[in-house]
């Protein structure tokens, strides 16, 4: 069956009747891809913006056969930068690599009225930043942050945002859409290799840190420096003595010289995969990034590992009670082929997918604006603690949709620590 589009141009009418002998969904989608392009108008343009709820497509009949798009506003900057790194970040969907691909991004605020959902990065959010003047009725505000707590409030006072969002898209795994930075699938089949990783590796170059923040909330860089005491950590970037390309970020991604960098970090056993924050669910490229290579990530930080990657294929430094033990532990491993070998098994079962900054998994965002059951009315995400009214306790949504406390949801709910400073704050923060 046919999809037909009827454009209005100059008072005049055009009626497009595409007859390719096509699949439904790619037809649509083909059809849309000129008012998608109109769609993105800077502020200047002439072009006056669509009239409130009408469809992408320029004017699909209300009986066509095809599903309408749903736009997706993005209301603020991305760390200053503008559409350059939304279509970075939104590069799966902007590409069609969705399975749910009927969604595209726009940026003029003349267009809140007919966007399915409003997009806020709130470390753009200054204090001087102006909200919408009012919210369509069952329009999502979406809160999105791939960083941890420390980073966001560093920027902005989430405390002045309460009631502002009512859906959260960020890496937690409990938010309305989850962002991981990451993915281990399992293979169709197993592969069946025989590879010595052992054999190419030299115990004189064990350790490996690639670093640019030297100062961080979790305290990794103290817990490097009584690593250091105990066994060789050579460190790349801004922090350490070595170079290796620039530092990677949405804004470096298409320059970032990753082979150079890989190949350094593959001559060495061990890469360690620290995090600059400790948080509930905080697990960045680095840890995904270093499963690619024949490396083996050691691993700090407040993520499931155990849950998001297969049996040993890491190692865990908040499981040693000290950087000592930890370096003990290290050499061990290095001096046994069988030992180190071990922690490629899993290579032959999974396989990695990486995630921002490489290409964020935002595909879900599009599916769940067109689920209805998404649409309806945000569900209440009150704790019975919450409830109770005990204090302290950590808001989610409430029961008109919305966070009403994000900085509750997002900084207390992420329960973010740093590594010991002593031995009393080591037996009361040390990871099981």
């Amino acid at each position: 069956m046919p999809c037909v589009q009827v454009q209005r141009r100059g008072g005049g009418v055009v009626l497009m009747v595409m007859l390719v002998t096509v699949t439904l969904g790619t037809l649509c989608g083909f059809l849309s891809i000129s008012t998608m392009q109109s769609a993105r108008l800077p502020r200047g343009n002439m072009m006056a913006p669509p009239a409130a709820g009408e469809a992408l497509s320029g004017g699909w009949g209300g009986g066509s056969a095809c599903s309408p798009h749903k736009r997706i506003l993005i209301w603020t900057s991305f760390w200053g930068e503008q559409s350059f790194a939304w279509e970075q970040i939104f590069f799966r969907q902007v590409s069609r690599q969705c399975p749910e691909s009927r969604c595209e991004l726009v940026y003029d605020h003349r267009l809140l009225d007919s966007a399915a959902a409003v997009v806020f990065h709130p470390g753009d959010m200054k204090p001087s930043y102006s909200l919408p003047a009012s919210r369509p009725p069952g329009q999502p505000w979406i809160f999105l942050s791939f960083e941890s707590p420390s980073t966001v409030v560093s920027k902005v006072n989430l405390a002045r945002l309460g009631g502002v969002f009512n859906w959260t898209m960020t890496y937690r795994r409990d938010s309305d859409v989850v962002v991981p930075y990451g993915l281990l699938l399992p293979r169709a089949a197993p592969l069946h290799l025989e590879k010595d990783y052992w054999a190419s590796k030299s115990s004189k170059l064990l350790a490996a840190w690639t670093v640019s923040h030297c100062n961080t909330e979790s305290r990794r860089e103290w817990f490097v420096k009584e690593l250091v005491k105990h066994v060789a950590v050579d460190v790349f970037g801004r922090c350490g003595t070595k170079k290796c390309g620039k530092n990677l970020s949405v804004r470096t991604i298409r320059t970032f010289n990753q082979t150079e960098c890989n190949n350094e970090i593959e001559k060495y056993m061990f890469y360690l995969a620290f995090e600059n924050s400790i948080c509930l669910d905080y697990i960045t490229e680095k840890f995904y990034q270093a499963l690619t290579l024949e490396v083996v990530p050691v691993v700090l930080g407040g993520g499931p590992y155990e849950d998001i990657a297969p049996p040993h294929s890491y190692v865990d430094a908040l499981a040693f009670p000290s950087p000592k033990h930890l370096a003990k532990y290290l050499k061990r491993v290095a001096n046994d082929r069988d030992a180190y070998n071990g922690f490629f098994a899993w290579k032959q079962h999974y396989t990695v997918e990486l995630g921002h900054p490489f290409s964020p998994l935002v595909c879900d965002l599009c599916a769940k604006l067109h689920d209805p059951a998404s649409l309806s009315p945000p569900n209440a995400t009150r704790s019975p603690m919450e409830q109770a009214g005990v204090l302290g306790a950590v808001r989610g949504r409430d029961g008109n949709g919305s966070y009403s406390d994000i900085h509750s949801w997002f900084v207390r709910g992420s329960g973010c620590r740093r590594w010991w400073q002593s031995a009393e704050d080591r037996r009361k923060h040390i990871h099981r």
